[in-house]
Parts: structure tokens; sequence; C-alpha cells
């Protein structure tokens, strides 16, 4: 779900691993997710929510960091509740986002969401904008991002509007923390022909240790986080 080139250039650049929640996991699946906000999948969903679809089998899909949770006010079991009921984990998931961002109860905003309805209509009536659903998604990357690695929050949100996708800024502040180098110097020595184990090496952190320990703090982390 993650892109791992290290910038992505273009209109818009969004940090979610929320794929990392779906990217960290997916922050984020990531959690921090990025994506493309040129066109909808899955029934319309809001072009910041690729990815977070409703496939429940997904890998890293729909985990929530504690500070995800917090924020969203949802919890696991809360989607194990809602899942009883007849829905899709996914749906909850960006239905919270939407919550969030306009302020309305959730089920609220679930109840706009039918067979017959897309996710850029669920957002109309509930009036939110995409750039109102992306900052919500920004600022609960850079918030999981930083009380995960001690990562300054507005170094962060610095890094997403640079350009920088999700599960960069989140693979150099966790190998920053690990090396503890500044994680801007760590991001410099990402390049386009190496990988994140590259970087690793060069700063002299054990890259089978440092991917358990990712692994272990984010369900969904799998073969690909090397590069």
């Amino acid at each position: 779900m993650i892109n791992f080139s290290k910038k992505k250039m273009g209109a818009l650049a969004i940090g979610t691993l929320m794929t990392f929640g779906a990217a960290f996991p997916a922050l984020t699946e990531a959690a921090s997710y990025n994506s493309n906000c040129g066109g909808s999948g899955d029934g319309g969903r809001p072009p910041m929510m690729e990815g977070w679809g409703g496939h429940q089998g997904g890998p890293g899909q729909h985990w929530l960091s504690p500070e995800m949770e917090k924020e969203l006010n949802i919890s696991k079991s809360d989607l194990d509740s809602y899942k009883e009921k007849g829905y899709r984990r996914g749906d909850v998931v960006q239905a919270a986002f939407i919550a969030k961002a306009s302020g309305k109860s959730l089920d609220k905003v679930l109840s706009y969401k039918t067979d017959d309805t897309t996710w850029q209509y669920v957002m109309k009536k509930a009036g939110v904008t995409e750039d109102q659903l992306r900052q919500v998604h920004e600022d609960l990357f850079a918030d999981t991002v930083s009380q995960q690695t001690g990562t300054d929050k507005g170094t962060v949100q610095a890094l997403q509007q640079q350009g920088y996708h999700g599960r960069d800024i989140m693979m150099a502040a966790q190998l920053a923390k690990a090396s503890s180098k500044p994680i801007n110097d760590v991001l410099g020595m990402k390049k386009i022909n190496n990988s994140w184990k590259d970087v690793a090496d060069s700063l002299g952190v054990n890259w089978d240790s440092f991917r358990q320990d990712m692994m272990a703090g984010h369900h969904g982390w799998g073969g690909n986080d090397k590069k």
C-alpha cells in the first residue's frame, strides 16, 4: 500500500503508513498512508482513503495505533462490535475519519453509507471536504510518528509538506531513534538506488533486530520493508 520512493512529486502527496494504520500497518497500514487523489475505487472511496477498503483479510488492513484509537475515539472492540452488526471494518475506519473531520458521530456518518451511496456522497452529506479529510490524516500520522519515535511533530509535518511518503518518514524516524541521528540526516541517506536496509547498515543498526522490533510494534509489516 505504501510507495517506497523518496518523494512523491505532484499536486498531492499524502502521508498516511496509516498505511501504516492500513500502512503500518498497513500508522499505518499507517496507518501512514499515501495515495493519489486522482480517483476513487471500491464504490467511490474518497481518494485519500484508497487502500483502506473493506477487505478484512488484507495484510495489515484496519490496524489502529493507540494514538489513532484515541484521536478517532474508536477501538478494536468497537470495530469488532460494528463487524457483528454487519459493517466492514474498512468502512468503519473510513467513517471514523470523516466523523473526526466533521464533528459528527460515527453512527451518524455510517448512516449515510449504504450500498447505493458512495464515500464522496457521505463526505458531502457530512460537510467534509477532501482538504479537511487530508488534514485529519496528516495530523494523526504526525502524532503517531512523534509519539512512537520521539520525533518533533512539527518536523514530521514539515516533511509531509515537502512531499515525503509516510512510510519513508516513519522508517527514517525509527532509524533516527535507533541510531540517535537527526531524522533529516537519515532521510538524506535514502537514495533511489539503495534500500532502507542499506541505510540501516550504514548507520550501524542491526537490520534483523530492527525489523523484528518494527513488526512487533506495527502489525502488517512484510517482506518488502527493506526497500
